[in-house]
């Protein structure tokens, strides 16, 4: 009798320290595997998100050469610049897993964007008042916002390559 209680007790702590290992390895493997698969998700998200602000500068780059055309001979190209997807992309949490080295261009080109799309509101009140009352200041205020138009559009140019060049360089890279 003797004998099958220590058999009894041997075999009921074996599957105790065996539950035991299996729950602890399975909580282990279940944290790790869930660690890769939240970065995978972050991954995949960023990814998601230099794609569809790739697309946007790439829109953004196409209206910015028709502006530069079109501008000096008196045309106004409507609308001029989009930024939803900038709009979009600061009100998320996605630009804090982002490198600044990436983040730095793409905010370079969106705060000129900004600012263009603001002077292209002025020169489009200017133009209209032009228009509505014809005088010497209003031509100089439309001349002087066009001009200054045409400058930040210049300036926008190299920042948008830029940021596209980053954007194409982390999508091939992730």
């Amino acid at each position: 009798m003797l004998s099958d209680y220590d058999f009894w007790v041997n075999f009921t702590s074996n599957m105790l320290a065996g539950v035991l290992l299996t729950l602890i390895f399975g909580l282990v493997l279940t944290s790790v595997m869930s660690h890769f698969s939240e970065r995978r998700k972050a991954k995949g998200q960023r990814r998601k998100f230099l794609e569809f602000i790739e697309r946007e500068l790439k829109r953004n780059t196409t209206s910015l050469t028709a502006a530069l055309e079109e501008l000096p001979k008196g045309n106004l190209p409507y609308p001029l610049f989009e930024v939803s997807a900038w709009k979009v992309s600061v009100n998320s949490s996605l630009l804090e897993s982002m490198d600044v080295e990436l983040i730095h261009p793409i905010l370079s080109s969106y705060n000129r964007i900004w600012a263009a799309n603001d002077l292209y509101q002025n020169l489009l009140e200017a133009y209209f008042e032009r228009l509505a009352r014809p005088s010497e200041a209003s031509e100089k205020r439309y001349l002087f916002f066009r001009k200054t138009l045409l400058d930040r559009l210049r300036d926008l140019q190299p920042k948008l390559g830029d940021s596209l060049q980053q954007i194409d360089h982390h999508l091939k890279a992730a």
